[in-house]
């Protein structure tokens, strides 16, 4: 996580922008390394905001998508600071990635500032979520054991995805940050770009969206400084699915080691079809996942 050093560099780098540094917005389990923060982290954070008078918000959006809940050392701010969140912490929380949930578009917002609660509750008049919704999350997350055996269920299909990936990435040798929780992997593709830019980063991303039909999150936008990393989510489709997008984005990235981009977007714009095996596919989609 970041540390008090990384911190001040951030603070004095916005400072020179004329901005005004108002809050410390930290994500954890992180988005998108999949990496959990130490509650050692987590309080140096919370101390260095309160030394710049500044508020701090702790997403735990990914909270529940531990992959070893029993050798993680994942702790909410809640039990770290021993529910003494002061007017400055707050942590947020929702449905949709722990439960696959979207749609209930529902949040949490726990604090103890009586003034940012008072502030909410006049603006949820106009996002309000409905009686019948309401009460099917109560009902819910008020069945202790549904939640647990839904948690252990989704818990062991996460990390049977997760593999289906990484050993994709170790066979192709794409370095990635292996992770302790989240839907999505954080790796490595610079090796593949043909220009070490962040265009040659979307270039990448296009190739491989328009012709492997897969969908790659660009470290660009997730504000990284070095071209070439992707975030790959695995928790959206099915094993199926997710094991013919593998071998996809094997075929299209040994094809670029091999032959080089030249020769492979030629081959595309020939119309030879080398990164569809329609035999494979047809096999995965007829097994049971």
């Amino acid at each position: 996580g970041p540390s008090v050093v990384e911190l001040d560099t951030a603070f004095k780098e916005v400072a020179a922008q004329g901005l005004t540094v108002k809050m410390l917005l930290l994500t954890n389990p992180n988005n998108p390394l999949g990496t959990i923060y130490s509650p050692e982290t987590i309080l140096n954070c919370v101390s260095w905001a309160r030394s710049k008078k500044i508020h701090t918000i702790v997403d735990e959006i990914y909270a529940l998508s531990l992959h070893n809940p029993s050798s993680c050392n994942f702790q909410s701010v809640t039990r770290i600071l021993n529910n003494d969140l002061g007017d400055d912490v707050h942590m947020i929380w929702a449905l949709s990635k722990d439960f696959g949930a979207s749609g209930f578009r529902a949040g949490v917002l726990y604090s103890q500032n009586e003034a940012l609660i008072s502030a909410f509750s006049n603006y949820n008049i106009f996002s309000s979520i409905s009686h019948p919704m309401q009460a099917v999350i109560a009902d819910v997350m008020s069945d202790n054991d549904y939640v647990d055996k839904f948690l252990d269920i989704s818990r062991v299909k996460l990390i049977n995805s997760y593999n289906i990936v990484t050993d994709t990435l170790d066979q192709l040798q794409i370095p990635f940050i292996p992770v302790e929780a989240c839907i999505f992997v954080y790796c490595d593709f610079s090796s593949l770009l043909r220009v070490q830019s962040f265009e040659g980063e979307a270039e990448f991303a296009t190739l491989v969206e328009d012709h492997a039909k897969i969908v790659m999150t660009p470290g660009s936008s997730q504000r990284d400084n070095k071209p070439g990393f992707f975030r790959i989510c695995y928790a959206w489709v099915t094993p199926a699915v997710l094991t013919i997008a593998m071998k996809r984005l094997s075929a299209l990235s040994e094809s670029l080691r091999e032959f080089g981009w030249e020769n492979v977007m030629q081959n595309i714009d020939d119309g030879n079809n080398f990164i569809v095996d329609n035999e494979y596919e047809e096999k995965c989609l007829s097994l049971k996942n």
